[in-house]
């Protein structure tokens, strides 16, 4: 069993440990490639401390992780003159969408309270972020939309501020119906999040912001244009604008009655009509009494509006927790008037702001930082708790590990992968490392033997390399040989010889160092048994092929 120090000689105990692993494990694998760490862990409570000595076969070090990441979104002003604008910001990677729009705020002097983050996928809101949302959980490939709005999406009863509603766009296209009289809606374009002043929260209200916000793409029929309505009668037509006017038609246009027939018909066609009093009564029952507008027997407008789910269906089954939310709009186009008003490709435009342009600069990681690291004092995780033999619970601890004893062969695996609970990642840091006289005399803790440096000096020998993703990869290997000195290449069956130069790379997974005097016995040994070998590591070669 591995002994606790309980206050003795660290010389001691680490002896100790060292001859139970060997009468354990004693074979050419541990003299050559095993070490000793020496392990402190505090209890946070009771102030115990257990310190014991493990042996390991390799270093598994992190990389120092920048604490900032870039985030590629698109921002929608309100001004309708104004087109959307690509925008990159940075952010602490361990940030909520709240540092995002504080982010964005500085580029568009929009105050971060006016913006609503969405996540966009498919012409629909995939999500709908609050504040204190992470930004852990918006991935790279993410289409993100900040809207600027001027108030919030979850309506407060006796609240004065603006109504935010998520609006979607849709067209008519007729199905492959065996008679052709069924219409299908699919949706296009970037969905919109509109503010609505409370007081014109109706369908009358509504359709004219939307005409405004639309106005860059959408083109108004002048008075002489038909706006593409069925036909009526003249006389009707006639009746209808004189009573435009009337309070009336007023009533009308800001919560339509229709006799029982018309709203069965329209409740068939709404689909979600039947729930969304339910959803929201305060708003709905006051504002939108119909899920659709304009009535059938009024004129027709450019597009229709009308109550949807948030995938912009009108699907009947909707979620007890969508029953409660603000209800989407949709608007309904029909494919003649699209294609007379609305402009796709000016609808598609965007500007690029200058921030554009901006990369995160990622600095090289010297090897020895990474050891550092290592070497940090750090505290447990919940996940992984410690037994206190003095509290008798386990603990959070503070874990110090201190390298005791190296072996001939050292082996460093840089930790490139990254695991959270929501993301995984892997690095693509460059580690700068050395391949001759890597000095380990500053981390090993054990007492020194001056008289031999060389314990501490270690030389590069082979490079293992991944290059690939979190799925999949590829290994290839840079090896040194011990007799020439001449680095080569290793990629499946094939092997080139290869520069000193082109051996640090991004890709580099394990290093595999050598102890100074052991390479020199070896060198010793080889000499006195084979004339030296002509070729170096620093005689050019014609034959080196350039693998990066």
């Amino acid at each position: 069993e591995l002994c606790n120090g309980a206050g003795r000689p660290d010389l001691e105990v680490a002896q100790e440990a060292w001859q139970n692993h060997k009468r354990r494990n004693d074979s050419v694998i541990v003299d050559t490639f095993h070490g000793l760490f020496k392990s402190t862990l505090v209890c946070p409570d009771c102030g115990n401390v257990s310190v014991t000595f493990d042996p390991f076969c390799y270093l598994s070090v992190p990389l120092p992780v920048c604490s900032r990441r870039v985030l590629e979104v698109f921002f929608v002003p309100m001004d309708p003159r104004r087109k959307p604008e690509q925008h990159r910001v940075v952010v602490p990677k361990k940030g909520n969408i709240s540092d995002l729009c504080v982010a964005l705020s500085t580029h568009t002097s929009v105050a971060p309270d006016k913006m609503i983050v969405a996540d966009v996928f498919s012409h629909r809101f995939y999500k709908l972020y609050q504040l204190e949302d992470p930004l852990s959980g918006i991935l790279d490939r993410d289409d993100i939309f900040v809207y600027e709005v001027t108030g919030r999406i979850e309506p407060v009863e006796g609240s004065r501020d603006d109504i935010v509603v998520p609006v979607y766009l849709r067209e008519r296209t007729p199905s492959r119906d065996y008679n052709n009289s069924y219409y299908g809606l699919i949706l296009f374009g970037h969905p919109l999040l509109v503010s609505v002043p409370r007081d014109r929260f109706s369908w009358e209200g509504l359709y004219n912001i939307l005409m405004y916000r639309l106005s860059r793409y959408v083109t108004k029929p002048t008075s002489d244009e038909d706006d593409g309505d069925e036909k009526v009668d003249e006389d009707e037509d006639e009746d209808v604008e004189d009573d435009s006017s009337s309070e009336e038609e007023k009533e009308e246009m800001s919560a339509p009655t229709v006799n029982d027939g018309t709203r069965e018909a329209e409740q068939e066609q709404a689909g979600t009509s039947s729930g969304v009093t339910e959803r929201c009564p305060s708003l709905l029952d006051n504002s939108l009494r119909a899920s659709q507008w304009p009535p059938r027997r009024r004129r027709k407008q450019l597009f229709t509006l009308q109550t949807v789910n948030s995938n912009g269906t009108s699907d009947r089954t909707t979620s007890p927790e969508e029953m409660q939310t603000q209800p989407y709009i949709a608007m309904d186009w029909e494919p003649d008037m699209k294609r007379r008003y609305y402009d796709e490709v000016e609808a598609e435009g965007y500007v690029k702001h200058d921030c554009v342009g901006y990369m995160l600069k990622k600095s090289p990681v010297q090897l020895k930082e990474c050891i550092k690291l290592f070497t940090t004092v750090e505290t447990l995780e919940k996940e992984n708790p410690w037994y206190c033999s003095s509290c008798k619970q386990h603990q959070l601890a503070t874990k110090k590990l201190d390298l005791w004893m190296l072996p001939e062969v050292l082996i460093i695996h840089l930790k490139r992968f990254s695991f959270s609970k929501i993301s995984r990642e892997k690095l693509d840091t460059l580690v700068q490392f050395p391949i001759r006289d890597l000095d380990f005399s500053e981390f090993v803790i054990k007492p020194k033997n001056e008289s031999s440096p060389d314990l501490y000096k270690y030389d590069l020998i082979a490079v293992s390399n991944h290059y690939g993703g979190m799925r999949d990869g590829h290994y290839t290997t840079f090896a040194c040989n011990k007799d020439s000195g001449q680095w080569h290449y290793f990629d499946d069956n094939s092997v080139s010889p290869v520069n000193e130069n082109q051996i640090e790379s991004k890709a580099a997974y394990v290093l595999f160092y050598q102890r100074q005097d052991v390479g020199r016995r070896q060198s010793q040994t080889s000499s006195s048994d084979t004339p030296a070998s002509p070729v170096s590591s620093s005689t050019p070669n014609s034959d080196i092929m350039d693998i990066n």
